[in-house]
C-alpha cells in the first residue's frame, strides 16, 4: 500500500464535510449543523418542526438556496 505523500495544508480543516442531505440525517439526529462559509456561532437545527438557525442572537427560518441545497461543505458542530 502507497501512502500519500503530500503535505497537508496548515489550514485544513477537520471537520468531515458532507451534501445536504446528509447534513438533513444529523439534524433529524438531534445535531447542530453549519456551512463552512457561515460565522462560528451561526447553526442550524430541527426546531419546532422547522430547520431554524441562530443568528445574532436570534432563531430564524432557514431559508435555503440552491447553493445551500447543492453544497458539499456542511458540518456537525462541535
Amino acid at each position: 500500500m502507497v501512502k500519500n505523500q503530500s503535505p497537508t495544508p496548515k489550514n485544513a480543516k477537520k471537520e468531515m464535510q458532507m451534501p445536504f442531505p446528509d447534513a438533513m440525517k444529523q439534524v433529524m439526529g438531534g445535531k447542530k449543523i453549519q456551512r463552512l462559509e457561515w460565522p462560528k456561532d451561526e447553526y442550524g437545527v430541527l426546531r419546532e418542526s422547522f430547520l431554524m438557525i441562530y443568528r445574532n442572537d436570534k432563531w430564524h427560518t432557514l431559508i435555503l438556496s440552491e447553493g445551500d441545497l447543492l453544497a458539499i461543505d456542511w458540518v456537525v458542530m462541535k
